[in-house]
């Protein structure tokens, strides 16, 4: 599904990425595991288009997307779940999710939104009871189901996730990664940067681990959870 090669980003002076090659097959959960600052983010916003690399392709699909902007990329099937949990505030939990849905099918008849809303009110049953409230009032948690939901309902090919437990209780982060073990069944590919490295490992069939810029360690989920090194570094506390 995805394929990255030798991707290299620069701002100014600082390579943020140096040579970064990453694969995630269809319906596959990665884990994308690092320390702040390490580029994980940049490496996010530059498959989608966000950011341009100063070096290196990206495909998708096999298709090279490298020098494509983000709005051309999305319609190709790529959906970014930022940090930070970016809700259109002043629209109603609905409207935020017929945003979603608009971008992949333009025009919507109320028959058809309540369909696609079935199977996500049933996984978040929260933003149910919350879909007339204005993003802005919703908990934290509550948010980032709306931002997660809203990406689900464009049915991307492949989801981005950056930190999607940042700041949320344990209760509400289980039902986050359960919504997207579920996602992934249904054939969506995933990128996932996480910073609760055993959770997101335990989740995922493998992972890259990012240092400075650069992939220090890569394998399936099983043999960095065993990684000396790995539990050294990311591990030893979870």
């Amino acid at each position: 599904m995805l394929s990255v090669n030798g991707l290299s980003v620069r701002y100014g002076p600082v390579e943020a990425l140096k040579g970064v090659d990453i694969e995630v097959e269809k319906g596959e959960i990665v884990a994308i595991i690092g320390s702040n600052g390490a580029g994980k983010t940049t490496l996010m916003q530059t498959i989608l288009g966000l950011v341009k690399p100063h070096s290196g392709k990206v495909l998708l699909e096999g298709k090279d997307i490298t020098a494509m902007p983000a709005n051309r990329t999305a319609n190709l099937g790529v959906s970014l779940v930022p940090e930070g949990r970016e809700v259109f505030g002043t629209l109603s939990v609905l409207e935020n999710m017929r945003m979603g849905l608009k971008r992949r099918i333009g025009s919507v008849r109320k028959e058809q939104f309540n369909k696609e809303l079935e199977p996500l009110f049933d996984r978040f049953p929260k933003l149910y009871e919350r879909r007339t409230q204005l993003a802005y009032t919703l908990s934290g948690g509550e948010q980032q189901m709306l931002v997660l939901a809203r990406a689900m309902i464009s049915r991307p090919k492949l989801l981005l996730l950056d930190e999607p437990s940042l700041g949320l209780a344990p209760i509400i982060v289980n039902e986050i990664f359960e919504a997207i073990y579920g996602l992934s069944k249904e054939g969506t590919s995933i990128l996932l940067v996480e910073q609760m490295a055993h959770k997101a490992l335990n989740l995922a069939s493998r992972g890259y681990v990012i240092d400075k810029g650069s992939v220090a360690m890569h394998g399936d989920s099983d043999e960095l959870l065993r990684d000396e090194r790995m539990v050294e570094a990311y591990l030893g506390a979870h």
